[in-house]
């Protein structure tokens, strides 16, 4: 571990894993006058299970009377997190950097320093890795050309979620595993996902895990390579089209529209623990787009309307499998919708928007029908060429 001191009184920044480790440096340090700490050399093998984060001990003051060091702040790892400097540092860093015929009065406004926080290689020793894929809505002429290439190695392994369209899974040159993750069976199926890729990594497999839509977007994505990490091995990241904002266009749906909607907020039909998460207050120029919520259509649509505050007529529309040739486009309105998905036996994966913009192209304001059914040339011409 390598020590610096100076004449001017500085305060020791530590840098460790825990406020634990960075007291033990400290206690070994009182006695230095102002010494700057270089905990880096500090940081032991990352051998055993990974950290998930690291802490940051910052503005440990150990020449000043013994000062205490704030609490430790935990700070994701794989990426340059910018700290800010107290009054006390810029002072200090004006009176190195400044020529003696130079003293302007500072900007007392704060500044940013850079911490780089240590994350596990992309490979493990034995070639071992991971790359976490968004396979867009279904259509697989909107996967990216990353998200093609790497399902169509013929060494990779393939583990999907069910979710993802059979046009998609059709591309796979490789081992393909597909877990069924069922409603009420998510945490097993996830389980045996991790299974899976530890498997995959021991054997020193290029595993790719393949998820619908963006992986990012209420798809576990942060979680999973959490988990990865955890295995030793940072995963690779290729973004897939989101269905929060692809389903509605390629549905006739623009989440958009001027002097309708203004707004656009995306929710998740399931919480944790399969809970039902809070839902955001009515406005006139919003649009609400769910996610993984056909499953609880009805509760859904009562709850927006007695806790949420919608009108009873706000217009819904569900667009089903976008994306792919069977893909379907139903509309109504919060007090109609679930009995016509019910109706016309609407299932997962679907895309359900609340908001006066699914009427935007698809009511026809000359006509007295009812604004409730199976919508017809309702498809984006990307899925009928």
């Amino acid at each position: 571990m390598s020590t610096s001191s100076s004449s001017s009184r500085r305060p020791t920044r530590i840098l460790a894993l825990s406020a634990a480790a960075a007291g033990i440096i400290a206690a070994s340090h009182s006695s230095s006058a102002g010494g700057v700490v270089d905990a880096y050399s500090f940081v032991p093998p990352l051998t055993q299970r990974y950290r998930k984060s690291f802490h940051i001990a910052r503005h440990a003051y150990l020449d000043d009377g013994g000062a205490q060091p704030p609490a430790a702040t935990s700070i994701p790892v794989g990426r340059r997190v910018p700290v800010p400097m107290s009054s006390n540092e810029k002072k200090d860093t004006d009176s190195d950097t400044n020529d003696e015929g130079n003293n302007k009065q500072k900007n007392p406004t704060t500044t940013y320093g850079e911490i780089t926080i240590l994350h596990p290689p992309q490979s493990l020793p034995n070639g071992g890795r991971v790359t976490l894929v968004g396979s867009g809505p279904g259509d697989p002429d909107l996967l990216t050309v990353a998200a093609h290439k790497v399902l169509c190695d013929p060494s990779n392994l393939v583990i999907a979620d069910r979710l993802v369209s059979s046009e998609i899974l059709d591309l796979i040159e490789g081992e393909c595993r597909v877990a069924n993750k069922f409603p009420g069976c998510q945490h097993k199926a996830q389980k045996e996902i991790y299974r899976w890729v530890k498997e995959g990594l021991d054997a020193g497999k290029h595993v790719v895990r393949l998820k619908i839509g963006d992986p990012f977007v209420f798809g576990r994505g942060g979680e999973e390579v959490l988990e990865f990490r955890s295995y030793g091995v940072e995963s690779t990241v290729i973004p897939g089209v989101s269905a929060a904002f692809s389903a509605p266009l390629l549905g006739s749906i623009p989440v958009t529209h001027r002097g309708i909607s203004n707004q656009v907020v995306m929710c998740t039909g399931y919480g944790k623990d399969n809970s039902s998460p809070d839902l955001i207050q009515y406005h006139p120029e919003q649009t609400v787009v769910f996610l993984m919520a056909v499953g609880r259509l009805r509760e859904l649509s009562d709850r927006l309307k007695t806790l949420a505050g919608y009108p009873g007529d706000t217009a819904v529309g569900i667009v089903e499998r976008a994306g792919c040739p069977d893909q379907r486009t139903v509309v109504g309105t919060l007090d109609t919708i679930a009995d016509v998905a019910e109706e016309h036996d609407v299932r997962p994966p679907s895309t359900i928007v609340v908001g006066e913009v699914v009427r935007a192209l698809l009511a026809d304001a000359n006509s007295e029908e009812q604004f409730a059914g199976l919508v017809k040339g309702a498809v984006a011409s990307s899925v009928t060429e």
